[in-house]
């Protein structure tokens, strides 16, 4: 917002139109557009449209410093009483500038010559606009000029001026060293005007107007002290929205791509990334500035929104800015195959049942179908149960070979194992015992005699599913032993005695 009097609005003359008035606005304009800064110049009024559109500003001709204070305030032009904002309110609020030029001054010692710089109320409207950068949240920086001073027929009235400019830079300083975010700018000494009607100023009768050279002298001073004082947010273009595969992690996004600064350079720039609501993803910047999401659970999909944000260093540590933009991550749904949860008994025993339940979970489907693919034909398998079972013969002793199968309809998982069949029926070659193992069936005891064989002899109780229930050892040469089966339940068990030469089994009943 360039705000001050007809020198902001760009008066030279008197013979320049309004839409012909673009005073250093024009040039200042073209200077901050080439060097890469957006803008917008803003204000109620608007001079130099014949030459560009963006010429709106705040200078009212003939204005002062405590004019500018109703201006401020509520919108009212004291100086041509006319309520320019209906209905009164604040004027920064209407326009919400980021930056203020203010340049006033100049009408203030045309009219009160020495006594401007007592009445002054700079400091007034400076206190308004800190007001107005609280109610808005925002920082504001004035560039708060030393106003330009004037041709020297005019001689008191130029000491006056500079009198003015050294209070006004006494009153600034104070502020600056109390945090106010002001940068002075010495227009009367440092833009190099040359104070005469056939070089910078115009022949307006006053001595006080710049012509068309003085007003881009005005414009470069602007321009530097913009260009070495005022810091620009970081501007984030469109990061792409993010699609991946469950269980599978994003594309690597480079940041440098999406951003820029004038002020700072990729390296300079500091980037963090907020996930909004739930925390579904892991999301790391290397020192590269590349940014890959990862699901936090393998099994993750659906939508989260993230929001990267960009900061840069400031200028000169000072006035630090940062943007942001929303990327949306999509987890895509990818069928898992069936997992198997149970696990199967490795051995069975010849005339014992043999039973094993299949159990499997799929984490996309409520459903999973179960089958066998290989099993032997003594074994008969429920689909709908899941249940493997059968009992084997003799004749299936040794492995047999089972492929049992649990399939969500699209991807299937196999359970592959081998029943080992052991246990010879005690009964069935009774005739052949080296040992003699009686009664058979057996109520509370049972009675092995192994023949006074050299050797120890471990002897074991088997159930018929085939879980060692008790052992004994038999010492060398023992005619006999009597095993006490009254802690049994009535059913069929499995003796089996064995050492390094011998391997018998037997098979025998207890009753009550």
């Amino acid at each position: 917002m360039p705000l001050g009097n007809s020198i902001t609005e760009g008066y030279t003359d008197g013979t320049l139109t309004g839409p012909e008035m673009i005073g250093y606005r024009y040039g200042l304009r073209y200077l901050l557009k080439n060097a890469g800064y957006t803008l917008d110049l803003v204000g109620s009024q608007s001079n130099g449209s014949l030459y560009f559109n963006d010429c709106q500003h705040a200078g009212i001709g003939g204005t002062r410093d405590q004019y500018l204070i109703s201006l401020l305030t509520s919108g009212y032009d004291e100086r041509n009483d006319i309520q320019i904002l209906v209905p009164p309110r604040p004027y920064l609020d209407e326009f919400n500038p980021d930056i203020i030029l203010l340049h006033i001054g100049t009408n203030d010692v045309t009219h009160e010559d020495a006594a401007a710089l007592t009445n002054q109320k700079i400091s007034d409207i400076l206190d308004l606009i800190d007001e107005y950068e609280a109610r808005a949240n925002k920082e504001v920086i004035v560039f708060l000029a030393l106003i330009i001073n004037r041709v020297k027929p005019w001689g008191s009235k130029a000491q006056v001026t500079t009198n003015f400019n050294d209070g006004i830079e006494a009153i600034a300083q104070a502020r600056i060293s109390a945090g106010d975010k002001i940068v002075i700018v010495d227009m009367e000494n440092d833009a190099g005007f040359a104070y005469s009607y056939d070089i910078d100023m115009a022949n307006d009768g006053e001595g006080l107007h710049p012509n068309n050279l003085g007003y881009s002298k005005m414009a470069s001073l602007w321009f530097s002290s913009i260009a070495s004082n005022y810091n620009t947010a970081p501007v984030i273009s469109n990061i792409p929205d993010q699609v991946f595969d469950e269980g599978e992690s994003s594309e690597s996004i480079v940041l440098d791509n999406f951003v820029e600064d004038i002020e700072n350079a990729d390296q300079d720039i500091a980037w963090t990334a907020q996930q909004l609501g739930t925390a579904n993803l892991n999301i790391t910047i290397n020192s590269s500035r590349q940014a890959v999401a990862t699901p936090r659970d393998n099994e993750w999909s659906g939508n989260q929104t993230v929001v990267f944000t960009a900061t840069d260093q400031g200028m000169n540590g000072k006035y630090v800015k940062y943007d942001g933009d929303t990327v949306v991550f999509t987890v895509t749904t990818v069928n898992d195959a069936p997992v198997i949860t149970s696990t199967p008994a490795l051995n069975a025993s010849v005339g014992a049942l043999y039973s094993y339940t299949m159990t499997a979970t799929d984490v996309d489907n409520p459903s999973v179908f179960l089958s066998y693919i290989t099993k032997p034909e003594w074994l008969a398998f429920s689909e709908t149960a899941g249940l493997l079972s059968g009992t084997p013969g003799q004749a299936d002793q040794g492995d047999n070979q089972v492929i049992l199968r649990a399939s969500d309809g699209l991807l299937n998982t196999d359970q592959n194992f081998t029943i080992s069949v052991d246990f010879s029926n005690a009964v069935d070659d009774a005739e052949s015992q080296i040992f003699n193992i009686y009664p058979i069936p057996a109520r509370n005891y049972i009675i092995v005699e192994p023949g006074e064989l050299a050797g120890e002899i471990l002897l074991e109780i088997f159930s018929a599913s085939g879980l060692c229930i008790q052992k004994a050892t038999l010492v060398a040469h023992l005619k006999s032993y009597k095993f006490d089966t009254g802690n049994l339940a009535p059913g069929v068990y499995y003796l089996r005695l064995t050492n390094k030469t011998i391997h018998h089994t037997y098979k025998f009943s207890v009753i009550k």
